[in-house]
């Protein structure tokens, strides 16, 4: 290679070095790590309305029987049936394994024949109780 050739290219390795430098001192002055180049900017706007949905369905499970019944119970019912099918199980088909599976508690809020209650103030469930029926649906 001759003289000039290996010029240009010294002095365009020189310009994009040079272009690199300029760009890095534009960056934020904090230490900034190669893994935060790489993390995608997340920006925070509001929660999604299925998470507004539901975190309602429970506010409103906890004061009243009648919204357990009728609004935290499908959701329970929907998130059951998911989980049994992984097993191969339906609520309705597979009753005593999905009764023995998802244990006493649970199995009264989600099971195919339960009565609608009786009265309209009848007691919510309390989130602790509601814990412990989730932490059941998520071992399955």
């Amino acid at each position: 290679m001759n003289v000039a050739a290996e010029a240009v290219l010294i002095l365009a390795g020189a310009t994009g070095a040079g272009a690199a430098v300029a760009a890095l001192a534009r960056l934020p002055t904090r230490d900034v790590g190669f893994e935060d180049l790489q993390r995608p900017r997340v920006t925070r706007g509001p929660p999604p309305a299925q998470f507004v949905r539901l975190e309602r369905i429970v506010e409103r499970s906890a004061e009243s029987g009648t919204s357990v019944h009728t609004r935290l119970r499908p959701v329970l019912v929907e998130i059951a049936e998911a989980r049994l099918l992984r097993r191969g199980l339906r609520l309705e088909r597979d009753v005593e394994e999905s009764r023995r599976l998802l244990g006493p508690a649970v199995w009264e809020l989600v099971r195919p024949d339960r009565p609608t209650p009786p009265g309209r103030d009848d007691p919510g469930i309390p989130s602790r109780r509601l814990e412990e029926m989730l932490d059941v649906l998520e071992a399955l």
